[in-house]
C-alpha cells in the first residue's frame, strides 16, 4: 500500500512530464535541494508534513501538505511557473491523488533571484 510517504515521487512525475513546463525550465526539477551547477529557471520541491486520518478499522487516508519553489533571474518568469505549477495540481484527482487543494504562496529574493513558493494540501488515498 502507497502512503503519502511517497508523494514526491508523484509530484516529480507530474512536473516533469509537463511539455509546457519542461519549455520553462527544461529537466531542473529537484526534490528537496537543486544541484550545485543548475542555473536558472528551476523547480524544488519538498513534502513537508503528513497527517494520518483512521477510523476504528485502521488508516484511511493521508493528508499530505508539500510545497514547490520556482526559482529565476526574473520574477515574471516566477510568476509564469508558478501559475503553470498551480494549474498542473490544484483540484487533480488520479489513481494516488484524492485531492488537492492550492492553500498559500509565499514570495521572496534571495542570493540574486525571485522566488515564488506555492504550497498545497493533499489527500491520499
Amino acid at each position: 500500500m502507497t502512503t503519502a510517504i511517497s508523494i514526491n515521487k508523484y509530484i516529480y512525475s507530474i512536473l516533469s512530464t509537463d511539455d509546457k513546463l519542461k519549455e520553462m525550465v527544461g529537466n531542473k526539477i529537484y526534490p528537496l535541494i537543486a544541484e550545485e551547477s543548475t542555473t536558472f529557471p528551476f523547480i524544488i520541491f519538498k513534502r513537508n508534513n503528513i497527517v494520518a486520518d483512521y477510523t476504528k478499522d485502521g488508516r484511511v487516508n493521508d493528508t499530505a501538505e508539500f510545497s514547490i519553489a520556482i526559482a529565476a533571474k526574473n520574477y515574471n518568469q516566477t510568476v509564469d511557473i508558478a501559475e503553470r505549477c498551480r494549474e498542473l495540481f490544484e483540484m487533480k484527482r488520479n489513481d494516488y491523488f484524492n485531492l488537492i487543494h492550492f492553500t498559500s504562496i509565499s514570495e521572496d529574493y534571495v542570493d540574486d533571484a525571485f522566488i515564488q513558493e506555492l504550497t498545497f494540501s493533499a489527500i491520499v488515498k
